[in-house]
């Protein structure tokens, strides 16, 4: 797939916006997984470098309802959306777990993104239901190819780094 194709493919699947709400969300776990397998065949092919995180929270001090959780997804997933580049990928993968794809990237830009979204995210989130909420954010990184050369081996790599 051409580069350009690429893009336009990443542009428009890297995010969605409700219809009922227009409030933005990521791409869920499955859908992460294929464009990621994608951007890494595209990699391998162009000996591009690119870097998975993993990136985990939890509510300080807080016991979250339903409804909470899903204000507090929506919340992440604004501040992971305004951080991006229009090449990266980012996911909600499931409960308070969200991953990212950066593809030509080094290392110590995944290493930069990681300790910008831990000092942003470590603000206290105002939920629109007028909650203030403090996360403890761990972010893990793994490098294509060196710690991982699919979806599977990256994203375990960057969980374990995470824990």
């Amino acid at each position: 797939m051409p580069l350009f194709i690429l893009s336009v493919y990443l542009i428009e699947s890297r995010m969605s916006i409700s219809k009922e709400n227009e409030i933005p969300t990521l791409a869920n776990a499955d859908t992460f997984s294929e464009q990621t397998e994608h951007l890494l065949e595209f990699s391998a092919r162009t000996q591009a470098k690119a870097s998975m995180l993993f990136i985990t929270f939890e509510a300080v001090n807080t016991q979250l309802n339903k409804q909470q959780s899903e204000l507090v997804i929506q919340a992440i997933s604004q501040v992971l959306l305004s951080k991006a580049r229009e090449s990266d990928i980012y996911a909600h993968l499931d409960g308070m777990n969200f991953a990212n794809l950066s593809v030509d990237t080094s290392e110590q830009h995944a290493k930069t993104i990681a300790s910008k979204l831990k000092t942003d995210l470590a603000q206290p989130l105002l939920l629109t239901d007028g909650t203030h909420l403090t996360l403890h954010t761990k972010v893990g990184s793994a490098s294509f190819p060196t710690q991982g050369s699919n979806y599977t081996q990256l994203i375990s790599s960057a969980r374990s780094a995470a824990h």
